[in-house]
């Protein structure tokens, strides 16, 4: 049986600690020591973006926080027009180079296409740069509006944070929110904040193998 190798480290700004590793071609990031994201379970990252990223008029513009291994990013690339324009933001700069070195042919390598743009950087301070711009939102930079890893993540989930996407987006522009599990209120703050709402049931793997994830959809009111 091969090793699973601890190949890199990082801090995110609250301290904790960011862990890569790799087992037999694959790649798993563990922040302070749980599991937060493999190649081998990106199902629900896929979905993420397909739920959102269909049908986008010429030159949309769509929005990801969270790049993870890039998975929702190729999603996204793979359903925009040629001349659309996909921005990615990572707030752990060390996430962005693992992405560009060891690990970004798991995705094929989606931040080498010329339609993406990396802001490394903190979604809540990006996101009210935007008004009125953005076809579509993706956001997986926790486990969800509920079992957050961080608390300073709250603001995006609640009223004040979904009406400043709200702003950002276009009429009829639309928002997707990853979930490690279901939150039932959720879509009611959907709702408060301008959104008519929809809750998707995803899985880590196709099939519905893998674990259960939730998708909450947001389509701009």
């Amino acid at each position: 049986m091969k090793p699973r190798v601890r190949i890199d480290e990082a801090r995110t700004p609250d301290g904790k600690l960011l862990e890569l590793y790799e087992h037999d071609g694959a790649h798993d990031i563990v922040v302070d020591r749980r599991p937060l994201m493999s190649s081998r379970k990106h199902q629900s990252e896929e979905d993420l973006a397909s739920l959102v990223c269909r049908d986008l008029p010429s030159a949309a513009r769509v929005l990801i926080g969270g790049l993870g291994l890039g998975f929702t990013l190729r999603a996204a690339l793979d359903l925009l027009p040629p001349d659309a324009e996909a921005i990615q933001v990572e707030l752990i700069p060390e996430v962005v180079t693992w992405n560009e070195t060891r690990m970004g042919h798991h995705a094929d390598h989606p931040l080498r296409d010329p339609r993406t743009r990396i802001v490394v950087g903190d979604v809540r301070g990006v996101i009210p740069r935007y008004e009125r711009q953005l076809h579509a939102v993706m956001l997986d930079v926790d486990n969800g509006p509920d079992p957050m890893v961080s608390e300073g993540n709250a603001w995006l989930y609640a009223k004040e944070g979904l009406r400043a996407i709200h702003r950002a987006l276009v009429p009829g522009g639309r928002v997707a929110v990853w979930s490690a599990t279901d939150d039932t209120t959720f879509p009611r703050t959907l709702r408060r904040s301008g959104f008519e709402a929809q809750r998707h049931l995803s899985s880590a793997r196709p099939g519905r193998k893998g674990g259960r994830h939730f998708i909450f959809v947001g389509a701009r009111r």
